[in-house]
């Protein structure tokens, strides 16, 4: 995923032509698929997937999702395509794309925080968000959501899965771990990126309904929550489970997801002017690069030795898009 490329607001812009960078979406949609979706592209609420006409995904990085949606719902036993459904991925930075993608997936340079082109509104049955925490700060996540309800047709659904570094979990907790999780929200702070995901994503919905009326009219879209959930993810699924592979894949892509968080805060002090690195006495012990390569070291050797599983929950929101019968 990757929306927004200012290098003082996506915390991963430094890596925004990495082919390392994508490799690691690749594997990150899997483990989210298999350690904390159980499997599942859509949430079951969502039905009939295989007759819908479109499909959006925002922020769609290499357009992994969309991939495994086209093959899972719309081709034929011998994976051809079987279907005219219209699948499109939106992303900011096309270096991601895949190349060769699967019939009928379309991958589409746009920014998503501004307007789409009008031929996109009230197109898509189901608009895909996942992962925006580290890409938008607070000012224009917003915008965004505002757009993915306008591209959704009467009917349709948004879904939408968020990373909150904040319910991050390691198995044993260690004072090492709570310094990179203190690092990372310090971080978080000082790009202006959204904090405490699950009451924003609440609240940002229910804001689009007029003078928070929920009931739909003949005049009058709403956005209805029809499920809010908070996910466990990895370990945090099944405790007693710590050896499985899954739980390990899951745990290796959760730390070097921090360590990467860490290498930006790095480049980021490294890029500013003495007056812009002046810090407050209380955040000195998270600030100094020496401080911060010591967590990135940690969490390396942490990450190879396997001795701390992580865990955690992330936020899910599905919202259906409603009007009066």
């Amino acid at each position: 995923m990757t929306l927004h490329n200012d290098p003082e607001t996506y915390v991963l812009a430094y890596r925004r032509d990495n082919a390392e960078e994508y490799r690691r979406l690749d594997i990150q949609h899997e483990v989210i698929k298999h350690a904390i979706l159980d499997g599942l592209l859509f949430h079951p609420s969502i039905r009939s997937v295989g007759a819908m006409n479109a499909i959006a995904d925002l922020g769609c990085g290499t357009g992994a999702w969309l991939e495994d949606v086209a093959s899972t719902y719309f081709a034929d036993e011998g994976g051809k395509r079987d279907s005219s459904a219209t699948l499109i991925g939106f992303d900011i930075n096309p270096l991601g794309f895949t190349p060769t993608l699967a019939a009928g997936v379309q991958l589409v340079e746009h920014d998503c925080t501004k307007a789409f082109d009008s031929r996109y509104t009230g197109k898509f049955d189901v608009v895909n968000i996942r992962g925006l925490a580290f890409a938008l700060p607070r000012t224009t996540f917003p915008r965004l959501i505002e757009n993915a309800v306008q591209i959704l047709r009467p009917g349709g659904y948004l879904q939408w899965l968020e990373t909150e570094a904040q319910l991050w979990k390691a198995y044993p907790d260690t004072a090492g771990i709570s310094k990179v999780l203190d690092a990372i929200n310090l971080e978080r702070r000082e790009r202006d990126l959204t904090p405490n995901l699950p009451q924003f994503m609440l609240r940002q919905l229910l804001s689009l309904n007029p003078e928070g009326d929920t009931s739909p009219s003949l005049t009058r879209e709403v956005m209805t929550i029809t499920n809010f959930n908070l996910l466990p993810g990895g370990i945090s699924r099944e405790p007693r489970s710590q050896n499985t592979t899954l739980n390990q894949r899951f745990s290796e892509t959760v730390l070097e997801s921090m360590k990467l968080v860490l290498n930006s805060t790095v480049i980021r002090k490294m890029s500013q002017t003495p007056e812009e690195s002046r810090f407050r006495e209380s955040e000195m012990d998270h600030s100094g690069l020496t401080e911060i390569q010591k967590l990135i070291d940690f969490v390396e050797n942490t990450r190879e030795s396997g001795r701390i599983m992580m865990g955690g929950y992330f936020p899910q929101i599905i919202a259906q898009k409603l009007t009066g019968l």
